[in-house]
């Protein structure tokens, strides 16, 4: 126990000594590294103030240098501008030069140009002047042709025309006595049918008064007087106007037998017929034609009908046969119609 407590004892100051040497060690270290950081201190400052002399030293060097180089180059821009300078009045004397030149030369182009353009012009314009005098010597036989056929047209046309005219005139002119003829005939009919039918009635009359006369003046009144009785008479198809007068009248005599009355009307006289002429369907025909003229295979114009013809006087016979009316009326139309697309 004792020795080991001799032992703790001895670890004890050995460490203590140790401790105290590590301490020594330290401070002489620590004195070692003051006298380098002063030394190097010492150092410093000696290489700062050698640098700053010689920064002074090289900054008045370059001050130098700089105040030469700047004298070097006022001396060189001097040089330079004399030299630009003298370059300027050259390029500026040759440009001088060279532009009068160029406007001499142009001046010489353009008086050429202005010459070729006129001689162009000349030449143009009497090109123009022979091509319109061209044109118009073939304006002016065109137009001569152009009359020449028109006037050949015209001539046909109307020559067709007089010729439908006096064939249209002749068949009016034959139409018209026909027609008179028949009215004549028609009123000769009429006529005498209306004399024979005067004289029955005044007959008639002459009897009835007679008889009536008779019945009265012999007091007899119980007798009852039959009115006579007209007999039948043919009449005319064409006289309608004389059977209406021929039935009214007998109804007269009817209600004066009735009524007894002394005295009767005189006959009335029929009143001559009018004949009417029934209108012509101009739109009709004008459509006929327009039909007619456009079922042809030629594609023919009414110009080219007109002067056909035998269309002519096919479309006048199938007028005539459809429409049921006069050949002269579709002629008519016919070239009225013609006239208008010409025109």
């Amino acid at each position: 126990m004792a020795s080991l407590m001799q032992e703790f004892a001895e670890a004890r100051q050995r460490r203590l000594q140790d401790r105290a040497e590590f301490l020594a060690e330290q401070q002489l270290a620590r004195e070692q590294r003051e006298r380098d950081l002063q030394a190097q201190a010492e150092a410093t400052e000696k290489y700062l103030a050698h640098a700053e002399q010689t920064r002074l030293a090289w900054e008045q060097g370059r001050q130098a240098i700089a105040e030469n180089a700047l004298e070097s180059r006022r001396e060189e821009i001097q040089d330079r501008a004399a030299q630009v300078s003298e370059y300027l009045e050259t390029l500026n004397t040759t440009r001088t030069e060279q532009a009068v030149e160029d406007s001499e030369q142009r001046a010489q182009e353009v008086r050429t140009r202005t010459f070729k353009m006129r001689s162009q012009l000349k030449h143009i314009r009497k090109a123009r002047i022979r091509d319109g005098e061209a044109s118009l010597a073939q304006r002016q036989q065109l137009v001569q042709d152009r009359a020449a056929l028109t006037k050949m047209q015209l001539e046909d046309l109307t020559k067709t025309r007089l010729d439908n005219a006096t064939i249209d005139a002749q068949q009016r002119a034959q139409e018209f006595s026909d027609r008179v003829a028949n009215v004549k005939a028609s009123l000769e009919q009429i006529e005498s049918s209306r004399l024979a039918e005067a004289e029955a009635q005044a007959l008639k009359l002459k009897a009835f008064r007679s008889q009536l006369t008779n019945s009265v003046w012999s007091g007899s009144r119980a007798v009852a007087i039959a009115p006579p009785v007209a007999p039948k008479q043919d009449t005319p198809k064409n006289s309608p106007d004389v059977s209406e007068s021929s039935s009214s009248k007998s109804k007269k005599k009817n209600t004066k037998s009735e009524s007894v009355v002394a005295s009767a009307p005189e006959p009335a006289i029929a009143k001559p017929i009018e004949v009417k002429e029934t209108p012509k369907p101009a739109g009709k025909i004008e459509q006929f034609v327009v039909d007619y003229v456009a079922q042809l295979s030629t594609n023919s114009s009414l110009l080219e009908v007109v002067n056909d013809r035998d269309t002519v006087r096919d479309l006048l016979a199938q007028g005539a046969n459809t429409l049921k009316v006069d050949p002269s009326d579709i002629l008519n139309t016919l070239l009225q119609m013609a006239e208008g697309s010409s025109t």
